[in-house]
């Protein structure tokens, strides 16, 4: 199997596999004298919960991962030539399938034994949203083989665009009831609070993800330090097999000449 291949096995599978699993497939490759795809292995990096979430949806249901790329290219389209009316429609698809995608990436995630948090949903809406804003992003959501969250980098709409939606706008959005100022406020202040909520678990979940990455490298430079102790204590055990063969050599010709000495001197008296 080619490291692609692999790869997409392993980033597809249970994080908590991801490691054993790599580790093995590595062993393999090197047994069999492929030290370029075990090079090529132990590269690999454990994914975030988001990224295999994400890496879940492309293996599982490319589909919805075609559609959404598709969906870009035609924004983008739409974009250059200015087309008010598509940019509308494609806009209210992008919120639409985004939601979907995301939603799928959870249902999998569960299936698998793995609730997504809140800040892990939004990190694989992100995830999907870089990657209709950005072609090479699509292509690496599309291989299946993340490590970890693209950064969102939006589908911005230049201001030509957003001037051609307003010029075509059928007619003009109802306006709303206003909220009564105190339920506002209150409203206001708490998704404040929740908003520092979210990222003071944001952080901590990127601060965990760090040490656990940081662990994993040290895992395996401790494993390979073990690896090199053993092919040293089978040197030495056989150096010192080797030693205690020759000692008792040297011994049993040792005893045999002092027995013919003793026989010799017992003739002479």
């Amino acid at each position: 199997m080619e490291l692609e291949e692999l790869a997409r096995e392993l980033y597809a599978a249970d994080p908590a596999e991801f490691i054993p699993a790599r580790d093995r497939h590595a062993a393999a490759a090197a047994e069999r004298g492929d030290r370029e795809l075990a090079a090529g292995l132990k590269k690999l990096r454990k994914p975030t919960a988001a990224a295999w979430a994400v890496n879940l949806v492309a293996g599982t249901d490319p589909r919805s991962v075609t559609e959404l790329l598709e969906l870009g290219e035609k924004l983008r389209t739409a974009q250059r030539e200015l087309r008010g009316d598509d940019l509308r429609a494609l806009a209210a698809d992008r919120t639409r399938l985004l939601r979907e995608v995301t939603g799928r990436a959870a249902e999998l995630a569960e299936q698998h034994g793995h609730r997504l948090t809140e800040p892990t949903r939004q990190q694989v809406e992100q995830t999907l949203t870089a990657a209709l804003s950005d072609p090479e992003a699509g292509r690496a959501v599309r291989a299946g083989t993340l490590a970890k969250a693209l950064e969102y980098s939006g589908f911005g709409l230049d201001e030509l665009a957003v001037a051609a939606i307003r010029r075509t706008a059928a007619r003009p959005k109802p306006r709303q009831s206003p909220k009564p100022q105190r339920e506002l406020r209150e409203l206001r202040e708490q998704l404040r609070h929740t908003d520092e909520q979210l990222g003071e678990a944001t952080g901590a979940e990127e601060r965990a993800e760090s040490a656990e990455r940081e662990a994993e490298q040290r895992c395996e430079e401790l494993r390979e330090a073990l690896q090199q102790a053993e092919s040293e204590l089978r040197e030495h055990r056989r150096n010192a097999k080797t030693a205690h063969q020759r000692r008792e050599r040297a011994q049993h010709d040792r005893d045999a000449s002092a027995e013919r000495l003793r026989r010799l001197e017992a003739r002479e008296r």
